[in-house]
């Protein structure tokens, strides 16, 4: 726990004791004698609570605190001293309500033997500085019992604490002595507290005076002081007391705390004083030069507690003896020393200050001893003595002690310090003056006779200027003290001692002044107080309207600041009070000596300066109103003539005496200023060298210019009556006339590049501007020189560079252009676009303004360029005001916009900024000019709307307030008629809003913006607002972009409604820009419109996507997910785009040119609607949708892929963005495909990922996209189907009708459809069986073969789908089955009808095939040897399983079968195709009993019955060695029928019957084969010897060979 919270604790626990004091105390002593470590803490709570109490705490309780403090205040371990410290302290504290209970513990510990505890001392120390009346009747045991103990304390610790004692007991007793009437306790004499405290100060100062250690010392020092002025009341022991004054002035010297030293002094000073017991010369002397001494000294600063203490010790010594104090500072003031003098001077002020009687009448002397100091140059000491200065003038009296002698070194020091003020010490002694003046009491005695009438010397002259304020206040206040004392008292006597300034130089000095009236501390209102107290002094004819005219005045300069103080109103208004006084005056000679003065005056003001430009008009107004015209004659020509034109101050100073003069004079000034011209244009300079001298120096140019400013001045001051017929030959071609001559050097006019000579002819152009619009008549008045002067102002913008902005010429010729083209005659409209566009090209393309403001070289030139940045553009907004009431048409400010536009949307912050700014003002005049007298209807509403809103987001925050602005004023252009009710106010506090920095927050201000907007919006210019705006996205930064975005979306879904005539409109404009707003989150904001239009009307939108061509690019994709994502569109979406599928278009996608009339294309519409399915689909949030219109969407989708299939994409048509190119091409894609991917993405959105999957890994896309494959497709996506369980009936009954479709595509995809479903139990629980049977029926003997394989496969699959149907069925099944089997086109068709009778056949017995057994054992046999593997893998299946089937009905039928085709089975036991051979090898195992061989059946079920890879040698080699044994016949067979497979197609079947006609002669006799024809069989091989296959030619070779070898068969 930290101190504050310590102290916080004890507060709160102090705070209960005052209603439960014993409970608290009882725990805290509990504590403090259980718990050892916090006991300082405890102490200090309990000190708090001790506070608290009132006396009324319990004798157990109080003993307790006295026993357990006084215990713990005498431990011995060092490590207790703060313990013993806040034992203390509770004592003390304790004490106060129970003083002599702890007083009894102290006196008891006294009395124990030995000596007490340190702390003893030290609480009886604090206890007498806290309670030391009440300590009084102790005073005698007390010290007695401690000066029996004094002669044992040795240890320096004991020292310091009964030093202690001492000095707190013996400030205890002066106490007493002081307060001793007031005392309550009863009266002792001073006698025994002598004999007291002598005895003690014996023993100190003979016994302790020489330790070293500098801590007693102090505690020495400390107890001296008071012992000391206690012995002093007492005669006899003076000396004693003066003795060790000595002593304590050498402790100075000493690295000791000296406060303590002085302290002790000034304790004895005070009752040497107090007691009138005088100081021994010497130690007088002694005492002063130590004090001075440290005071002066520099070795180590002294405290300010020290030197508060040594200028007491002084006063003290003041009071004790003044004047030989005063005569040694005197003398200190002697010496040539600054610290010397400076303390000498600072304690002069400390004794006038302390304003002693003794002192009072020691003035005179005081002020001599300081008069001997005015001439040190030091700054110190200057400073010292103005401070000395300041004291006595504010002492109660200056009476006979020179005070004007140092009231006139204050004047002289503020003279001298005003010629040094770089001079940092010179600055403080110059405001160290003016503070002694504003001090300045006239009140005080002696003062008025002092200061009337000196002080009016320094009002004129200049180098008391700052001084005004104050001089005048005094000024003031004794002229109306001396017109209390009577108008006689109150006069100035001009003639006499001191000499007064003229009433003239008075009048012109105070008016000049106060023409900056807020200069030096506002003295402009002294100076006008002073004038007005001072009216009888200045002309008896001005003092009742002074006394009318000064004091509104004064209230204009209190009721204005500096900043707002309008001072070219100010200055009228003094000029206005001149001419008025000059006027009542009426005196020619009285004005034209005020003239003479003024012009006097004008050497005393710097240059430039308010006050000297105002003295210059001061003078022009005195001339005008001079009757004497010889005299202003001569004035005038005396200025054109002396003035120094190259120096700016005095250019404008003559200007303003002209001006002003020519308000009365304008023929005299006029001729003067010809005069002067013509005599300047005739003095030649001689030489080209000259010439050149003079052009470069630029003197002659200067004067050409300021005669120029002159004459367009003279215009403005010119009487209006007078003027129209003198401004164009007097006045306008004069000014071009110096203005051509200013542009030749050398004769040769060149091209001007004087930025002054510009200047002063823009000045030109607006002064003479200006004052013709003046005039009366200025509507009729034609001014011939308005073309020239308008090129030349043109000229000069266009020249003025665009990296910089530190020249005024641009911003005040246009400032000039607006003025004259007021004038007439009028410009045509495309002049005036030209020069807005000259002027926009001007301005907005300069470099930011911080950036401009950085080429200033100081903070002031920033200023400028900003003043001049801001000025530029006002003038801008001034001059489209201007040009657009010449011209009030809608058109017009149509075509100004459309210069602003560009800038707008530029991509430099900076240039947008000032094009807003310009819109704003542009806005707004046309508000005033065109909006509020025509009442047109403004349609350009929406696009400026659009243009101008996205920027509400501008990086800049002025940007952003600008267009809060323009929006305003494009709200209250539109809603002239309507009431705006609270629209105002909200952008007023969106104005604020948008100031902030943080994105955010700027686009909810914006959006804000957006729906006060949207209230007024006008529906009709939707699409002029949408084009603006995503042009803005276009063109503008990204968060105006977003902004652009934000309110596109706001306006569409507030005003939507009111657009739906427009949405196809919008659409297109929203089409056209989508490629090129690539961003993502501008793009979802088109996404969004598009959107809200189909919220609105989604008929129109689906329409209009529908019309983009194919395939889908991104951005139309993009905006179709859109509308799938959106939950409340999504299945309204797809029920429209299902209806577009049904109903396609009748061109379906072909085009009437001959050349492409023959190809298929697929139609435009149904496909753009199914891509869009597919897209509306893939972003659907839910698969709800999907499922709930999957009945719909399956068979659309499936028929949509059916009909597509093998088609061509469509023609590309023409789109809002894109081109339709002449040679028609065709898009890429595959209609069939996308169709597909359309309905693969309706399934996997209807929730089983599992068949998606499943359908990809069988490659489901590729079949049904081929025509060639595309019902096994269907045949796999029904599969999936209704492994997911997604058929319905719905989805069955949309299906049924396309069986029998004219298109055999729709045929084939039904059908298939239909064949796969027989596989499912859904058409028997549905019970579509019947039906479908039938339409199965129909189709098997359809002209399609597709279609005929498929009805066939949805025969056989009704083994899966009901087999306890087949047995009822058989005959309709095998019929139609086994007819197939015939079928001569397909031969897909035959093996379907294999496969189909494969799967009946295994649900049927031998008895249920009946009739039809022959007929199908003949046909399967006739594919044993056919080329298609199919078709001959199928037939040993189904043989195979007739096999199985025979018992006994067909049992020697089928064995007559099986001996008929055994050969070839075994044959194929090895097939080219190894799948086959497998067959081969189950059916010749099932086929083998049938050819009646049982000795060979077991052998046979060696090599066939098992799974290990068959030996087909070995199995020959066993059939013939048997066969030759036992059965010739079937060996002949055998033989027979191998040898015409020498024929085969296959190489690998020749290779087989070679080697077993091979095997069989190798096996047999030649006696038993006399049906052996050798020579055929020779032929045959040799025939097979040229077989292209190399493995036939080695058997038959091998063969040949074992023949003739005899290996084979006897010789």
């Amino acid at each position: 726990m930290d101190d504050q919270d310590k102290g916080k604790t004890a507060l709160r626990i102090a705070f209960i004791a005052e209603t439960k004091l014993a409970s608290v105390v009882t725990v805290l002593l509990e504590k403090l004698q259980q718990d050892e470590r916090d006991r300082v803490d405890i102490y200090c709570v309990l000190e708090k609570v001790l506070q608290k109490d009132t006396g009324g705490l319990e004798s157990r309780l109080l003993n307790k605190i006295i026993t357990l403090a006084s215990n713990h205040m005498r431990e011995t371990q060092e490590a207790t001293n703060e313990l013993k410290v806040a034992a203390s302290n509770t004592l003390v504290t304790l004490a106060r309500c129970y003083f002599y209970e702890v007083m009894y513990e102290l006196q008891c510990l006294l009395k124990l033997l030995g000596l007490p505890e340190e702390f003893t001392f030290v609480t009886l120390g604090n206890l007498s500085s806290a309670y030391a009346l009440e300590c009084i009747p102790y005073v005698g045991m007390t010290l007695k019992r401690m000066f029996s103990m004094l002669g044992l304390v040795k240890d320096s610790r004991l020292r310091q604490a009964f030093c202690g004692v001492l000095e707190k007991w013996s400030r205890a007793i002066n106490l007493y002595l002081t307060n001793w009437d007031e005392n309550t306790f009863p009266s002792m004499g001073t006698l025994r507290f002598f004999d007291t405290i002598l005895p003690f100060y014996c023993h100190v100062t003979s016994n302790w005076l020489k330790c070293e250690e500098l801590k007693l010392k102090q505690a020495i020092i400390k107890a001296l002081g008071p012992m000391m002025s206690l012995l002093l009341h007492k005669e006899e022991h003076h000396d004693r007391i003066f003795e060790l004054i000595s002593w304590l002035l050498e402790q100075y010297k000493e690295d000791i705390d000296v406060f303590h030293v002085t302290k002790s002094l000034s304790q004895l000073l005070e009752v040497s004083c107090e007691y009138k017991i005088p100081l021994p010369k010497e130690k007088f002397q002694a005492i002063c030069s130590a004090l001075h001494i440290q005071i002066c000294s520099q070795a180590k600063p002294l405290s300010t507690e020290n030197h508060a203490e040594l200028l007491d010790c002084v006063v003290l010594l003041a009071r004790s003896s003044p004047d030989d104090l005063i005569a040694f500072l005197h003398s200190q003031l002697e010496i040539e020393n600054e610290a010397v003098r400076v303390a000498s001077l600072n304690l002069l002020r400390a004794i006038v200050g302390a304003d002693l009687p003794e002192t009072r009448v020691k003035k005179f002397l005081i002020v001599k001893a300081v008069k001997s100091t005015f001439s040190d140059q030091n700054a110190t000491v200057r400073k010292a003595v103005l401070h000395f200065i300041r004291r006595l003038l504010s002492s109660g009296s200056v009476e006979n002690c020179a005070a004007w002698d140092v009231v006139a070194y204050v004047f002289r020091e503020f003279s001298v310090s005003t010629s040094k003020l770089a001079i940092q010490e010179e600055s403080t002694i110059q405001t160290l003056c003016i503070d002694i003046l504003q001090c300045l009491d006239t009140s005080v005695s002696g003062m008025t006779q002092v200061l009337w009438p000196r002080l009016l010397e320094y009002v004129v002259p200049a180098q008391y200027t700052g001084t005004l304020k104050p001089l005048c206040r005094c000024l003031r206040e004794l002229a109306e003290k001396k017109q209390q004392e009577g108008e006689e008292a109150a006069c100035l006597d001009y003639s006499g001692p001191v000499k007064l300034p003229t009433p003239q130089g008075l009048l012109a000095r105070l008016l000049v002044v106060a023409s900056s009236p807020y200069e030096r501390e506002g003295h402009g209102c002294a100076a006008l107080q002073l004038l007005k107290a001072l009216h009888h002094n200045i002309h008896a004819a001005v003092g009742e309207m002074w006394v009318l005219k000064i004091p509104p005045l004064l209230q204009y300069i209190e009721g204005n600041t500096e900043n707002s103080l309008d001072y070219e109103q100010w200055e009228h208004m003094l000029l206005q009070f001149l001419r008025t006084s000059l006027e009542m005056i009426g005196d020619s000679a009285w004005s034209s000596q005020i003239s003479l003065e003024l012009s006097q005056q004008m050497a005393g003001y710097a240059s430039p300066s308010k006050e000297k430009s105002f003295l210059y008009k001061a003078l022009g107004t005195s001339l005008a109103v001079c009757q004497d015209l010889v005299h202003v004659k001569s004035q005038i020509n005396t200025f054109l003539t002396t003035t120094d034109y190259t120096e700016a101050p005095e250019r404008e100073g003559v200007i303003s005496i002209l001006a002003l003069s020519a308000e009365s004079h304008l023929d005299l000034t006029l001729n003067a200023l010809q005069e002067f011209g013509a005599a300047m244009s005739k003095v030649k300079i001689s030489g080209f060298i000259g010439r050149l001298k003079d052009y470069h120096r630029g003197k002659r140019g200067k004067t050409r210019s300021t005669l120029m400013l002159t004459y367009s001045n003279v215009a403005v001051h010119a009487p209006k009556d007078q003027l129209l017929s003198r401004v164009e030959a007097d006045i306008t071609g004069n000014i071009l006339h110096h203005y051509r001559a200013s542009c030749q050097v050398l004769g040769i006019t060149v091209t001007n590049k004087d930025m002054y000579l510009k200047l002063t002819l823009i000045q030109n152009v607006t002064e003479i501007s200006c004052a013709i619009l003046e005039t009366r008549d200025s509507q009729e008045f034609e001014f011939s020189y308005k073309q020239e002067l308008l090129g030349y102002m043109l000229d000069f913008i266009k020249k003025e560079p665009l990296d910089s902005l530190a020249s005024p010429v641009r911003y005040k010729a246009i400032l000039s252009i607006e003025h004259l083209s007021k004038l007439k005659p009028s410009l045509t409209l495309e002049e005036n676009r030209e020069l807005l566009d000259q002027c926009f090209k001007s301005l907005f393309p300069l470099p930011p303004l911080e950036k401009t403001k950085e080429e200033g070289e100081t903070a002031k030139d920033a200023l400028h360029i900003q003043s001049l940045y801001v000025g530029s553009l006002e003038a801008l907004g001034k001059l489209m005001k201007t040009l657009l009431e010449e011209e009030p048409t809608a058109d017009w400010f149509q075509e100004m916009f459309e210069l602003l536009a560009t800038w707008v949307s530029s991509e430099k912050e900076w240039e947008r900024e000032r094009a807003l700014q310009a819109s704003t003002q542009l806005l707004t005049a046309y508000q005033e000019a065109v909006n509020s007298t025509t009442q047109e209807t403004f349609n350009q509403f929406g696009s400026l709307i659009g243009l101008i809103a996205p920027y509400s987001c501008d990086s800049l925050a002025t940007s952003r307030q600008w267009v809060v602005d323009c929006i305003s004023c494009l709200l209250c252009i539109q809603g002239q008629s309507m009431n705006l009710g609270s629209a105002a106010e909200e952008l007023r506090c969106l104005r604020e809003a948008l100031t902030a920095p943080d994105p955010e927050a700027l686009f909810q201000a914006s959006s804000k913006m957006a729906r006060v907007v949207s209230e007024y919006f006008p529906s009709e210019q939707a699409t002029d607002f949408i084009k603006a705006t995503l042009g803005g996205m276009l063109s503008a930064s990204p968060t105006c972009a977003t902004a652009a975005g934000l309110w596109m979306k706001i306006i569409l879904k507030e005003c939507g409604d009111a657009m739906l005539d427009k949405v196809p409109d919008i659409l297109v404009i929203i089409y056209s820009h989508m490629p090129a707003i690539q961003e993502g989150s501008l793009r979802q904001f088109l996404v969004e419109a598009v959107s809200i239009l189909a919220h609105r009307d989604l008929e129109t939108v689906i329409s209009s996507l529908l019309g983009e061509p194919l395939p889908m690019d991104s951005d139309i994709i993009e905006l179709w997910r859109s509308l799938g994502a959106d939950p409340l569109l999504a299945t309204q979406v797809l029920k429209i785009l299902i209806d577009k599928i049904k109903t396609p278009t009748r061109q379906e996608g072909r085009i009437t040119s001959e050349t492409e009339i023959d190809r298929d294309l697929a139609a435009a519409e149904p496909l753009s609607a199914t891509c869009a399915i597919f897209e509306v689909v893939s972003a659907l949030q839910s698969s709800k949708a999907v499922q709930d219109l999957l009945p719909e969407l399956f068979p659309v989708l499936l028929q949509q892929i059916t009909r597509t299939l093998g088609q061509e994409m469509p023609l590309p048509g023409i789109s809002s963005r894109r081109e339709f190119q002449k040679d028609l091409q065709h898009t890429e894609g595959d209609p069939c495909r996308l169709s597909i991917q359309a309905l693969e993405a309706v399934l996997f959105k209807a929730g089983n990922e599992r068949l998606g999957r499943a359908l990809r890994e069988q490659r489901t896309q590729i079949l049904l996209e081929n025509p060639k494959t595309h019902h096994e497709g269907v045949c796999l996506l029904v599969s999936g189907l209704l492994r997911a369980e997604l058929v319905t009936p719905e989805i069955l009954q949309s299906l049924l009708p396309w069986v029998n479709s004219p298109t055999e595509n729709l045929r084939v995809t039904s059908t298939a459809f239909l064949a796969q479903l027989m596989s499912d139990p859904m058409l028997r629980e549905k019970k579509f069986l019947k039906s479908v049977l039938s339409i199965l029926e129909e189709r098997s003997q359809d002209r399609n073969s597709i279609v005929r394989q498929m009805a066939v496969r949805g025969l056989g699959n009704l083994v899966y789908g009901a087999p306890e149907k087949v047995k009822k069925h058989k005959k309709f099944l095998l019929d139609i089955l086994i007819g197939a089997l015939h079928d001569i086109f397909s031969s897909e068709v035959i093996g379907e009808s294999m496969k189909a009778l494969a799967k009946v056949l295994k649900e049927l017995k031998e008895k249920d095939i009946g009739s039809s057994f022959k007929d199908l054992t003949q046909q399967i046999r006739t594919y044993f040897d056919d080329e298609d593997d199919a078709l001959r893998s199928m037939a040993f299946v189904l043989f195979g399983i007739l096999a199985r089937l025979t018992k006994r009905k067909w049992k020697t039928y089928f064995a007559d079968q099986v001996k008929k085709s055994w050969v070839t089975l075994l044959l194929h036991l090895q097939d080219p195709n190894p799948e086959i051979s497998m067959e081969c090898r189950a059916t010749f195992h099932l086929c083998f009993p049938f050819l009646g061989l049982k000795r060979l059946q077991s052998a046979i079920n060696e090599h066939l019955g098992g799974t290990a890879k068959l030996k087909p040698e070995e199995l020959q080699v066993d059939i013939c060695r048997h066969l030759a044994k036992k059965n010739a016949e079937l060996l002949e067979k055998l033989y027979q029928t191998t040898i015409t497979y020498f024929y085969s197609s296959w190489e690998e079947i020749r290779a087989v019957a070679a080697n077993l006609a091979g095997i069989i002669l190798e096996h047999t006799d030649r006696q038993r084969m006399k049906w052996l024809d050798l020579e055929y069989l020779l032929m045959s091989l040799q025939v097979l010897q040229k077989d292209p296959s190399p493995t036939v030619q080695l058997v038959a070779t091998e063969i040949i060979s074992n023949i003739c070898s005899g290996r084979v068969i006897g010789e």
